[in-house]
């Protein structure tokens, strides 16, 4: 601490004839600086210091330009600017420029105090300070009589926000550890106001009608000390949340927690909380409290009882009573619980009555009874659990729903968007530990509706299954409507899934039979992994089916009510081995197959062996008017696909499609991309998936397309394949204004990286001026403006890419009918293009022009010869 400057008056009668009267007459302070910190590892101060100390306050004192830091642990109270005056004669003054008082729980600063000082027997009184608006001190009392049996005093009185605040405070440290003696009271403080005081961010409002609070003993040494709480808050209201009443008795004694009383009243809704519990010994214990208490509850509205604890008062309603008691101590819980509601909502979900009975032992929670019920709905439950340390638990259940669909937010988010409408009974028993579990359960279904196909029509269903850890195996599963059943065992394991006896059968006549073994784990799949991933190469794959003769139309429409296609199926399948050895064959044969509202129609015949991994296949497909498309194909089979084959492994196939009409292509097939036209052509295929060697030729003729980016109508080509390149010996695109042709190369000795260079005839101009390496999404090609000159013309068209995923890119190659040296000319005679992916945004146009084509010269009439008649 500093001072600018100091002046003291001594009495030197009472300092050196002993007399009575102060020895200090007038202490003056000006700018005074100082800071304060609490340093508890210090030695405590002599009683005789404390003596003196007491000895040596003066008559009169006054300090002008008082700052002052003090800190205590995370507490900090700044004064600035304080003058104050005393004086045992007259009335002092108190002046502070700023108050500031930051704390974990406080956080406030006041500025411009101005009060009234009074100095009597060693007691300073600062009276009349008005810190805020509602809020101000009446007096405040420092009791400096007793320094010498190192005792302080505080007494607070404070005028709060329309009520009262008394507090009265003193410390005594002549033995140690210091004795502190705590009393404050309070009556009718408006919370509303002291929340808006204080700055709280959140609305509240009530009142705070009385309290009382009480300590005495060492605050490092709670378990020695004795205090006492009560408390009431009316008409609370904060954050949507409300109550009447809200009263808290508790009191500190002889180490013991006295919960006198916990009372909540919210309008016709009562809660009743009391106990007592021992004082914990250490910090731990706090987590493992001793109690014995009594629980009592009416709750005429639990949606609004509800949301006094967070909830959402629209997901919960109706009428709920409970009586218990409860005991804790040793890590152990005990007690018993009755609860009993009607008129019922719980998220939502109307439940018409509700009952509980709870037992709770020191090592076993047991449900006694479980009932809910909504009209002829309902769920029953009881049974044990271990509360030790296995957790071992043993239960039955029986449900009963007429609606599924009105309970569909309870269900696990897996089933909430697969099972949409229907009805529901069953039965559940199960036992387990927290490692294992086991069990079975029966469910009866009726009229079920799935979200996924969403035209299938309504089944029943039964499904018997039994669980274990690691397996699930359904004893029965039966689904069935009007005119469809499937029947068959069903096992999902960890690495697995097994169906047996499959039988299908259809308006009465067997249809479909067969056994299913796929090494592939539901849980990881579940868990986010591909399906490639999630198959066991350790284990064999096994498919045994057989489809007789089906009418797909009739099939169709007993599945979905209506005939989505149309034809004959007819398929065997015999398939076993390892993933990457696969043994066996399959037929399919379809006959007059035909999608609703397309008639196209297709037939086809395919034959496939599988040998050690390889795989021999022989098919045909059949239009209508046009010559069979055949395939034959030897091929090395990796599951997942001919991508992750090796590059040595070596492919034949030979596919052949002498003419096949486009305007009789199916629109699953075409995609509506051709109006007319006729592709033929005949290729055979060798080495390896991604490096193939490809011979024979491939021609389109006459072909008229259908909506497409290019903005074409007709196109005609000629592809003739040379092992690992092609040569383009034409193509041509036009429409009614244009007619371009191009000729060029192919390139594709690996399908990773595939190049095509095209060439045209005519000149063709970059009408958008696209700088190079903006995204493109589409390609327009239009007639050249009359008034466009040519300055450069587009030599050479290159287009790279490849077929797994990798992107493509459009590089151009300009031709100049001058030579020019400028470099931002010789900059512009390459430019690429990548083609737009997702991600990298919208894209634009790249328009290309071309000469028009040249209008038809109308011929002069000629005078038609009369002809001569004998």
């Amino acid at each position: 601490m500093t001072a600018a400057s100091a002046s003291i008056s001594l009495n030197l009668k009472a300092i050196l004839l002993r007399t009575r009267g102060r020895a200090v007459r007038t202490l003056l302070l000006q700018d005074v600086k100082g800071e304060l910190h609490r340093n508890v590892t210090a030695p405590a101060l002599p009683a005789l210091s404390w003596s003196t100390l007491q000895k040596s306050l003066p008559e009169n004192f006054k300090v002008d330009r008082l700052n002052l830091r003090l800190e205590d642990s995370v507490t900090v109270v700044v004064l600035r600017d304080i003058a104050l005056s005393a004086s045992e004669i007259e009335t002092g003054i108190f002046s502070a420029g700023e108050v500031m008082i930051s704390s974990p729980l406080f956080r406030q600063s006041f500025s411009g105090v101005r009060g009234a000082t009074n100095w009597q027997d060693d007691r300073l009184t600062i009276a009349g300070l008005s810190l805020a608006h509602g809020l101000d001190v009446q007096s405040l009392t420092v009791d400096l009589s007793d320094l010498d049996d190192e005792r302080l005093g505080l007494e607070l009185e404070v005028d709060a926000f329309g009520g009262k605040i008394r507090a009265n405070v003193s410390n005594e440290w002549r033995s140690q550890p210091s004795n502190w003696n705590v009393a404050g009271s309070a009556t009718d403080v408006s919370l509303e106001q002291t929340s808006q005081s204080l700055g709280f961010t959140d609305h509240v409002d009530g009142m705070l009608h009385a309290c009382k609070f009480t300590f005495r003993g060492d605050p490092h040494d709670p378990s020695h000390a004795t205090a006492s709480l009560w408390t009431e808050l009316t008409q609370l209201s904060w954050r949507h949340r409300d109550a009447d009443v809200i009263m808290l008795g508790a009191a500190l004694y002889n180490r013991q927690i006295q919960l006198q009383q916990l009372y909540v009243k919210q309008g016709n809704n009562q809660l009743t909380l009391n106990g007592e519990a021992g004082f914990p010994a250490s910090t731990f214990d706090w987590f493992n409290p001793d109690f014995r208490g009594t629980i009592s509850a009416s709750i005429s509205n639990l949606g609004a009882f509800a949301s006094l604890f967070g909830a959402d008062a629209g997901d919960f309603a109706g009428e709920v009573a409970i009586e218990g008691t409860m005991n804790a101590g040793n890590r152990k819980i005990g007690g018993h619980l009755n609860a009993a509601g009607k008129s019922l909502s719980v998220l939502k979900m109307p439940v018409d009555t509700f009952a509980t009975k709870l037992n709770v032992t020191s090592n076993t929670l047991e449900i006694e009874q479980l009932e809910l019920r909504r009209r002829d709905d309902f769920l029953r439950g009881e049974g044990k659990m271990d509360l030790a340390n296995a957790h071992a638990y043993s239960g039955k259940a029986s449900v009963a729903a007429a609606k599924i669909g009105d309970y569909l937010p309870l269900l696990p988010s897996a089933w909430r968007h697969i099972i949409t409408a229907g009805a529901v009974n069953g039965d559940w028993s199960g036992t387990g530990t927290t490692g294992a579990h086991s069990g079975s359960f029966h469910l009866l279904g009726k009229a079920l509706r799935l979200s996924r196909p969403a035209d299938l029509l309504p089944f029943n269903a039964e499904v018997q299954a039994d669980y274990s850890p690691g397996s699930l195996f359904f004893r029965q599963a039966h689904l069935t409507n009007e005119h469809a059943s499937l029947n068959g065992f069903l096992t999902v394991a960890d690495k697995y899934i097994q169906l047996q006896a499959i039988a299908f059968d259809l308006n009465g006549k067997p249809d479909m039979r067969g056994n299913v073994f796929i090494p592939l784990s539901l849980t990881k799949m579940t868990g986010g992994a591909r399906w490639t991933a999630a198959l066991d190469p350790a284990q064999k794959l096994d498919v045994d089916l057989s489809v007789d003769p089906t009418d797909l139309g009739e099939l169709s429409t007993a599945l979905l009510g209506h005939a989505c296609c149309t034809g004959n199926l007819a398929t065997r399948i015999s398939v076993f081995g390892g993933i990457d050895a696969l043994q066996g064959w399959a037929d399919v044969h379809t006959r007059d197959f035909a999608m609703a509202k397309d008639a196209a129609r297709l037939s086809g015949d395919a034959d496939v062996r599988f040998t050690s991994g390889t795989m021999v296949a022989k098919a045909s497909a059949q239009l209508p008017g046009c010559d069979p498309v055949t395939l034959q194909a030897t091929l090395p089979l990796r599951i997942p696909g001919p991508a992750d084959a090796t590059e040595t492994e070596s492919l034949a196939a030979e596919i052949n499609f002498p003419a096949v009409f486009l305007n009789r292509l199916p629109r699953y097939l075409s995609r509506d991309a051709f109006r007319d036209g006729i592709l033929s052509g005949k290729l055979t295929l060798a080495n390896s998936w991604r490096h193939p060697s490809i011979s024979g030729e491939l021609q389109l003729t006459n072909g008229k397309l259908g909506a497409t980016p290019l903005h074409l109508s007709d196109v005609s080509g000629r592809l003739v394949f040379h092992g690992q390149r092609a040569s383009v010996d034409f193509l041509n695109l036009g429409n009614q204004e244009i007619d371009l042709s191009f000729r060029g190369d192919l390139m594709f000795a690996d399908l990773h990286a595939i190049d095509l260079e095209l060439t045209s005839g005519k000149a063709v101009v970059d009408l958008g001026h696209n700088h190079g390496g903006e995204c493109i999404n589409d390609i327009k090609i239009t007639p050249l403006p009359a008034n466009e000159s040519i300055v450069a013309s587009i030599d050479r068209l290159a287009f790279h890419g490849g077929l797994f995923g990798e992107p493509w890119t459009l590089a151009l190659t300009d031709h100049r009918n001058e030579p020019n040296e400028n470099g931002a000319d010789a900059a512009a005679a390459g430019r690429s293009f990548p083609f737009c992916t997702e991600g990298k945004g919208v894209g634009s146009i790249l328009i290309l022009g071309c000469e028009p084509r040249p209008k038809p010269t109308p011929e002069t009439a000629r005078p038609r010869r009369k002809s001569k008649h004998r």
